[in-house]
Parts: C-alpha cells; structure tokens; sequence
C-alpha cells in the first residue's frame, strides 16, 4: 500500500476513531461517576469510645452565663461551625499523696524564701500551708501544684525595670520553676506569654503595659501544647493559672506572685465522644447556657467574631480534660460552651 492510499484510509478512518475514543471516555467516566454517587450515599459510621460513660461538665470557678445577653453571629463562615463530629476525652488522675513529701515541700518553701528549719506549716487534707508577715505558700501534697503570693513593697518595685529581653526572661521563669521543683514535661512542651506590668498603688495591683521601658515587672504564662491539631484554653483565656509574676532588683529576679496547677492527662485512658454540633452550640450561647470568662461590663448585645473548638486546661482539679466551643465577641467578650453531646453529661 502507497503512502497516498494509506493516507487516504486513515483520514476515511479518523472521524470512526475519535468516536470510539469518545464513547470510551463517556463510558469510563459514567462509570466513574457512578462509584463517586455511590460513595457519598454510602452510611458513615462514627466510632466511639465511650470508656467513661457519662462525663461531668467543665467547670471554672471564675465565671458567669450569658443569661440577659444577646448576640449577633459576624463570622467569617457567616454561621456557626462544626469542629468535628467526635473528639477525644483525656482522663487526669488524682495523684495520691507521696512518701517523703514532707522534705519536699520544705524544700519549695525555702525556695520562695521561707527558713525550711524552722518553718511550721499547716495541713488541711492535702494542702499544706506556710505563712509569714509578708508571704503565703500553698502546696498540694499530692501533685505539688503550689499557689504563692507576697506583699508588694511599692518602693522597691519602684526602683525596678525590665531590661532583658523576653527570651532572657523566659529562661529565668523556667529556670525558677525547675528550681521550685514544679515544672512538668507537658507543661514543658507548650508555648510562653509574656506581660509587661506596672504597679498601681490606689488599686494596689498590677497593670499591663505594652512599652518595655514603662514595666516594672513581668508576668510569664505558661499554657499546655495543643493536643493534636486543637489548641488549648484557660479558664481565664487571655492568661493561664500556670505563672509567675517577678521584679528585677539588681539583676537579680524575685518573685512576687506565682503558682502552676497543673493536672496531667494519661494517654492511655482516652476515650471518644460525640460532639454537638455547631448550630447547637450556638443556640446554647444565645439561651444563657454558656460560660462568660471575659468581657467588659454593662455590653449587653455582643457581636460574636469567631467560633472554634478548643480544649480546655482546668484550673482547679476535675477528672477529664475535654474540649469546648470557644465564642469570640468584640469588647474582648470571650465564652465557653461545653462541647461533648449533651445526652453524654452528667
């Protein structure tokens, strides 16, 4: 066969070959198609682990409900979202009390200052209290989470300022706390926030400050690393229950004010549970049901500007660590609304 009969036959052909391509190509994406159809109807499961059976809510001593307030969704979304349709319980043990606490805490009192050899403290179930003219000290037997606090000399505050840096600053605290002997591996792991502060003396407080050069003391924070993919709150939002306060005098830092409570999870004791969705979270927000952890007072109709999941650190000792819908609003409006599905709540 010639070229010319050849390129005869082939150009008779073409239009029968492009069709048979087309009706390969409709037919595989038919039935590709159809698979996709098919799963997008197929039934999902959700898999549980309800280890814990019914769980207690959250609870934060420092709050109020958003009773008498109302609110206005302004979201990127445009409506409220759901996070997830299940997610993680983590169960915190109570740590028992220990043998040879007692060396313990004498030893994290002479930290904060107290003569360890003659210092007499108190002992209610488990906290262990130490006291002088001008300090106070807490401790839990069992975990040693400790809460201290010491009278504010405004003189010597005055004569102090904050000239190293924030990563020298950040050093220090930890440092203090690994001395302290209450510094724990998670708590380790998570991230750091500084606060510049000024002392008030007809309010007898701290304030903020954003200028350096206007601080006369420092607050560092310490907050718990994000488990998994979710970050993690506080019951005071903006500031975490693990700190310190401290002054520079000299060189040399001190501390004011300070206290870790801190509660670790065991990784092993996990279980997962169904989470409300979205539109429910809301509608407890807007029916009064939420935990109202900041804002300020007498802002009645809050604009809401974000919404999240979140977990939340306790502040004070409950048996789970588990997630909230955290409520974002303008007047720095912050409130909680407990995540797990209500039928599994105590």
């Amino acid at each position: 066969m010639s070229l010319t009969e050849l390129s005869y036959w082939f150009r008779k052909a073409l239009p029968y070959i492009i069709l048979g391509i087309l009706g390969i190509l409709i037919i595989f994406y038919s039935f590709r198609l159809y698979f996709i159809y098919l799963e997008s109807n197929k039934p999902v499961f959700t898999t549980t682990n309800l280890i814990f059976g019914k769980i207690d809510k959250p609870n934060i001593q420092v709050a109020t409900t958003s009773a008498d307030l109302s609110f206005t969704l302004d979201t990127i979304e445009g409506q409220p979202v759901t996070a997830t349709e299940t997610a993680s319980i983590y169960y915190l043990p109570q740590i028992p009390t220990r043998f040879g606490y007692k060396e313990k805490i004498l030893l994290m009192a002479k930290n904060f200052g107290f003569d360890s050899d003659n210092s007499n403290y108190k002992l209610v179930n488990r906290l262990a209290t130490f006291s002088s003219s001008n300090r106070r000290l807490s401790i839990d037997i069992g975990n040693f989470n400790f809460n201290f606090e010491s009278d504010v000399d405004s003189n010597l505050i005055a004569s102090s300022s904050v000239t190293l840096s924030k990563t020298e600053i950040e050093n220090k605290a930890i440092n203090l706390l690994k001395t302290i002997g209450r510094y724990p591996e998670e708590l380790a792991r998570g991230n750091n926030k500084i606060t510049y502060l000024k002392y008030d003396p007809y309010i007898k407080d701290f304030i903020n400050v954003e200028k350096q050069s206007e601080a006369e003391a420092v607050e560092v924070d310490f907050f718990r690393p994000d488990i998994g993919t979710t970050s993690v709150v506080t019951p005071k939002f903006f500031t975490s229950q693990n700190y310190l306060i401290l002054f520079f005098n000299k060189d040399q830092e001190k501390v004011i004010k300070g206290q870790v409570s801190f509660f670790e999870k065991l990784e092993d004791q996990t279980g997962i549970y169904p989470i409300k969705t979205g539109d429910q979270a809301w509608e407890e927000l807007k029916k009064g049901k939420a935990i109202v952890v900041a804002g300020q007072k007498g802002s009645k109709k809050i604009t809401i500007k974000k919404m999240f999941l979140n977990y939340l650190d306790p502040d004070i000792y409950q048996s789970y660590l588990q997630p909230v819908y955290v409520f974002i609003g303008d007047n720095d409006f912050v409130a909680y609304v407990t995540a797990v599905a209500e039928e599994y709540l105590q």
